[in-house]
């Protein structure tokens, strides 16, 4: 082989960029209302003139797209089985392939050229409120769920060169990384859809680029929309025929000639170890052309950086040879390099790859984490993994790596440029604050990305009794923390109930528990810290109740004792769990115990300590509903030696009280602190030492 040319590219790409899409033959099925169920097609310029094209009578279509002529279609029929089927574009028969039963219904479809691969949308089946994303085999329609989205999303869109695209249920465009589900969102659309209805259908026009949308919005109605890829933004175009709604919108699309060569394939980039300005571009030649037939005599290769412009043409090539390539570029950054094999028939797909050159910021850091310092009231300690990563993924300069710590809750830097990986926050205020903390990393090439901690509460501990209305989060719900101890993703949630679905009223809110389809509950919501004596008795109430549809479910609970906001010496009260089975009423549950004397300090000694209700249901059941909780200090309040005044404390206020006995030559037998048989100097002194020594 040999370099033939290098030149710039920039005024090419620009000018493309630029180019308004052409008109093109659109397909698409309608699907409401049930007498209009046929495929249609209309240009993407005019999309209110449709010309239908025949339907398919065994079942009601949900979501499609097309591949080459023909459009692949799942529809429900009347018993909610699924059906996999295809129409062809130029002569509106349809086939079926398969009756898939009982089966997931996808929202949208759509078609990968550049591996070949039907992907679906879906519910997730494992996580409610998301989106999943998988594969459908075409022979036989069998889908394979791949991976989870973070949203919940209507419809998706894969480019030319396989890059996919989701529209999320809040109007919001999405960029989906096929492998990991890993999402990006680019920008609002400006536009939302039914909110009741799932499927809705997204199509790129592969030749031009351009992103179109057959949207079913709240005035149900179909509309054809152009979406911009870099800002989200939708921009109508018209209404599709009557308006009836459409799914499945398919642009026909031919990746290349037949005898042109296939695309390169084993692609890879790998950026200098050291973080050099290079980088190694391998791959290996197509074997064969587009038809399936092998390749003939040489091929060329062009390399273009899509970055700066700049192209490599590789001459002479043969077919299957393993290539490499070494690449330079002027200052760091994520670079995209696109490969594309050239004969006299016609040029391959391009193979894009992508990776960070040179030095790179940081990632952020990991593992950030914000605990009560068991030792020392008002204390939060921090703690987290430094990163190994640029948040790129380019080469990272471990050496020069520093932090800056924000306290969220008052905006507060309260470090800078620390090289430790922990810190203790000691500069906390006595009243109950739920604090959380935002670790910012940087290092000599810039500032890196930034982790946040779990929200943590601390403040000078609570009195007994106390009372925990949950229906009030600035009052006490947002001093309760949630621990997800089975780490199932199904927390307590505060809920406030809008929509009355519990008929207590609208706005009521509880700490609500969800099920799990799987896992049995363990997770907990912990009180602030409260103040204990040893050698007294308490009582622990909650109110609660349960929501069951079903109504022969039963929801479990139990109370436990706590020394922090995580599972180290949480402690169940009580012989077993509370059962509970009255639906929409609420009820109190409560518990006794004693805290005996530890053997260390003095009897009856006063200390910090937390309680606890863990939800401990079976798998599948409804719905645990905690109204409110109370702590009650049930042992006697005991004569309080050195309260003067009789205000239920040992303050300065007593130090007043007995000064003014002493000048007035009259006293109380509560003054005599000391217990010298006088009220004098020496019990002044006795009520300051008694107040230091608290």
């Amino acid at each position: 082989m040999k370099r033939l040319f290098q030149f710039a590219l920039a005024v090419a790409l620009t000018s493309t960029a630029l180019c308004a899409s052409a008109q093109q033959t659109a397909f698409g099925y309608t699907m409401l209302p049930s007498n209009t169920q046929t495929m249609i097609s209309f240009t993407t310029d005019e999309p209110s003139a449709v010309t239908r094209m025949g339907g398919y009578t065994k079942a009601e279509p949900r979501s499609g797209a097309l591949v080459g002529s023909t459009l692949y279609m799942m529809g429900i029929d009347g018993d909610f089985y699924m059906w996999f089927y295809k129409m062809s574009t130029t002569t509106g028969e349809s086939e079926t392939i398969k009756k898939l039963g009982d089966a997931t219904c996808p929202g949208d479809l759509s078609y990968d050229y550049s591996t070949s691969t039907m992907y679906f949308i879906a519910n997730s089946e494992d996580i409610d409120g998301v989106s999943a994303i998988g594969t459908v085999n075409l022979e036989n329609g069998a889908m394979t769920f791949t991976s989870n989205l973070p949203y919940y999303c209507k419809a998706i869109a894969i480019d030319a060169r396989g890059q996919m695209y989701a529209l999320a249920n809040n109007g919001h465009l999405l960029k989906v990384n096929k492998s990991t589900g890993d999402t990006e969102v680019i920008g609002s659309t400006g536009v939302t859809p039914a909110s009741w209805w799932n499927f809705q259908s997204m199509e790129f026009d592969r030749k031009s680029g351009t992103l179109y949308l057959a949207l079913w919005g709240s005035n149900e109605k179909s509309a054809l929309y152009t979406i911009d890829t870099t800002t989200g933004t939708a921009t109508m175009v018209g209404v599709i025929g009557d308006g009836s709604h459409v799914i499945a919108l398919g642009i026909p699309y031919e990746p290349t000639s037949g005898s042109a060569p296939q695309r390169v394939t084993d692609a890879t980039i790998t950026a200098d170890e050291e973080g050099a300005l290079e980088a190694q571009l391998t791959w290996c030649n197509p074997v064969n052309d587009y038809s399936g037939s092998p390749l003939e005599g040489t091929i060329n290769i062009e390399i273009a950086n899509t970055v700066t412009g700049e192209k490599t043409v590789l001459e002479d090539c043969l077919p299957g040879e393993p290539m490499r390539l070494a690449v330079t570029v002027n200052e760091a950054g994520m670079y995209e390099f696109t490969i594309t094999a050239v004969n006299a028939a016609g040029a391959s797909l391009e193979q894009p790859v992508e990776a960070w050159i040179g030095h790179d910021v940081p990632a952020a850091v990991t593992d950030a984490r914000a605990t009560l310092d068991r030792m020392a009231l008002l204390v939060n300690n921090l703690s987290w993994t430094a990163p190994t990563t640029g948040a790129h993924g380019g080469y990272l300069d471990q050496s020069s790596l520093t932090y800056d710590i924000v306290r969220l809750n008052d905006n507060r830097v309260i470090a800078q440029d620390l090289t430790a990986t922990t810190f203790n926050d000691t500069k906390l205020i006595d009243e109950l604050t739920r604090y959380s903390y935002q670790i910012n990393v940087k290092n000599a090439d810039g500032t890196g990305l930034s982790a946040t901690t779990n929200d943590l509460v601390n403040g000078m501990p609570v009195k007994c009794p106390y009372v925990a209305p949950f229906n009030s989060w600035e009052e006490s719900g947002q001093f309760w923390t949630v621990l997800d101890a089975n780490e199932d993703g199904y927390p307590f949630v505060w809920y406030k109930d809008f929509m009355n679905m519990f008929g207590q009223g609208g706005d009521k809110c509880f700490f609500i528990y969800q099920k799990n389809e799987v896992f049995s509950a363990n997770d907990f919501i912990i009180s602030p810290p409260i103040e204990f004596q040893e050698g007294h008795e308490y009582k622990i109430t909650a109110n609660v109740s349960n929501d069951d549809i079903a109504g022969y479910r039963e929801e479990r609970f139990r109370f436990y004792t706590f020394s922090g906001y995580d599972m180290v010496g949480a402690t169940p009260l009580g012989n077993e769990a509370f059962s509970v089975k009255h639906p929409g009423e609420f009820r109190d549950y409560s518990i006794t115990f004693k805290v005996e004397d530890d053997g260390y300090g003095t009897d009856n000694k006063k200390f910090a300590s937390f309680i606890a209700l863990c939800c401990c249901s079976q798998y599948d059941m409804g719905m645990l509903l905690v109204n409110s909780m109370m702590i009650e200090d049930l042992t006697p309040a005991a004569p309080l030696t050195g309260d003067v005044n009789g205000d239920g404390e040992v303050n300065i206020a007593d130090v007043n009280a007995i000064i003014d006995m002493i000048l007035t030559d009259s006293s109380i037998s509560e003054a005599d602190v000391n217990g010298d048989g006088e009220v004098n100097i020496a019990d002044v002194n006795a009520i300051i030492d008694m107040i230091l020594n608290m």
